[in-house]
């Protein structure tokens, strides 16, 4: 049995059962009263030796009367056989619908245990609440990691809900357990339903110490939530918890697995899965990948003179500027140390140059801070390959892009080249020193070194 489903009977029957023995009890003691006062009747006017004929009579009227006596006790025995019946088959009924919950409940629970992430949990989720609370609609929030907002994941029924809530927004969750709102009690109501004449019920879901989620009933025109409504919504919530909880942590193992913790960006590990997958469909449906290999100049020299703890910082800025200038279908990865790695999907040679200068130029005007000190200006040097100019594989792209990446390092740093053709090396500089070292009229775009 699903923990927190009650199969007791209702208070109803209950009361009609326990009403049964007395009125059988006072049937037989009014017909044992009968019977005693026409035998006393009998046995008095049998006394009696000129009472021969009253005597017969009232032997007469005395087992007429114990006929109706007995054919009310024959109707009143069919008429409780019936009220039991009746009080049977309402049992009956009850506990059907309770084993259909039972057996929805235990579907839900085996789906959502073998759910991967909470898209699969909302599609579990919407199909099963609908049928397990007919006519009540209602809501789920998920709490996000990074603050105390709690986002709609799903919704059903004819209700209009808020599309996000705050911890505060919710009695349920301020009081950390369940909260019903009747128009007629009086209670208070969340702010996130509003101004509304409806039945609500808000129930947290709680793991381990932490708020998941919120649980968000409401039944309309005037109806109220019943007490078999509020004790499933409390069972639905205990498996909706664990589900919830189950969820974050299979989240927490896999970034765990797939991002650097100090950056949060891709690890090496995950890039080598998505560059893979992404090269087999670059070569099925024919678009460009290009790859830019970053890294962060006197990067050891930096950390010797002013800690690793102002290093990590710097990193953690770099990782910031890489989020920001790339795409949700780009793959940005700490490669190792202070190198970093981004894949560019369906980008050519042209668009991996405008980028990565967008992100040349962004780290050299970042501004680091470590414990309260303003760092020293950081710059980057970056190398470009591009599929399938420099290869088609991945081992010859990251080298393209790391034997570009070091051409940049032994041209001075702070700058960005790209394998262009076997042979040749595009060098693209920053614009600053384009100005200092040539005159206006022979600045060119590129240098082209042989």
């Amino acid at each position: 049995m699903v923990p927190g489903l009650q199969t007791s009977e209702p208070p109803a029957r209950s009361a009609d059962r326990a009403r049964e023995p007395l009125l059988v009890g006072t049937t037989v003691a009014g017909a044992t009263l009968t019977l005693l006062a026409g035998g006393v009747a009998a046995l008095s006017l049998g006394s009696d030796p000129g009472s021969g004929p009253r005597w017969i009579t009232v032997a007469l009227s005395a087992l007429f009367g114990l006929s109706i006596l007995l054919a009310g006790l024959l109707v009143l025995q069919s008429i409780v056989r019936r009220r039991r019946e009746s009080v049977l088959e309402g049992t009956i009924r009850y506990q059907s619908r309770l084993l259909q919950e039972i057996s929805a409940m235990s579907t839900l629970v085996e789906l959502l245990q073998t759910c991967r992430c909470q898209a699969e949990a909302n599609a579990v989720i919407q199909g099963a609440l609908p049928r397990l609370l007919p006519g009540v609609g209602g809501a789920l929030y998920v709490s996000r990691r990074d603050d105390t907002t709690l986002e709609l994941q799903v919704n059903w029924g004819s209700i209009v809900v808020a599309q996000s809530l705050s911890s505060d927004d919710c009695w349920a969750l301020r009081r950390g357990r369940p909260h019903l709102h009747e128009p007629a009690s009086g209670a208070a109501v969340c702010r996130h339903v509003g101004k509304c004449e409806d039945s609500c019920l808000c129930v947290p879901l709680a793991s381990q110490g932490d708020t998941l989620a919120v649980l968000h009933l409401r039944r309309s025109a005037g109806e109220s939530l019943s007490e078999d409504v509020q004790r499933l919504a409390s069972a639905l919530a205990e498996q909706l918890s664990l589900a919830m909880g189950n969820l974050r942590l299979q989240e927490t193992l896999r970034t765990g697995s797939e991002r650097d913790p100090l950056t949060d960006l891709y690890n090496r590990r995950h890039l080598e899965i998505s560059l893979q997958r992404e090269l087999a469909r670059a070569q099925r449906q024919g678009f460009p990948v290009s790859l830019i290999m970053l890294d962060v100049d006197h990067f050891k020299t930096f950390n010797d003179t002013n800690g690793h703890d102002a290093g990590d910082e710097v990193l953690r800025n770099v990782a910031q500027v890489l989020k920001r200038h790339t795409r949700t279908e780009d793959v940005a990865c700490r490669y190792g140390g202070e190198e970093f790695l981004v894949v560019l999907t369906g980008c050519t040679v042209d668009d991996a140059y405008a980028k990565s200068e967008a992100i040349r130029e962004a780290i050299a005007q970042l501004q680091a801070f470590s414990r309260g000190i303003a760092l020293p200006r950081i710059t980057a040097s970056l190398g470009i390959a591009s599929y399938p100019e420099d290869g088609e594989r991945m081992e010859d792209l990251i080298a393209g892009a790391d034997a570009a990446l070091y051409r940049a390092k032994s041209s001075g740093r702070n700058c960005i080249v790209a394998s262009n053709a076997p042979g040749d090396i595009v060098l693209f500089e920053p614009r600053g020193r384009q100005s200092a070292e040539l005159p206006a009229q022979t600045r060119p775009s590129a240098i082209i070194a042989g």
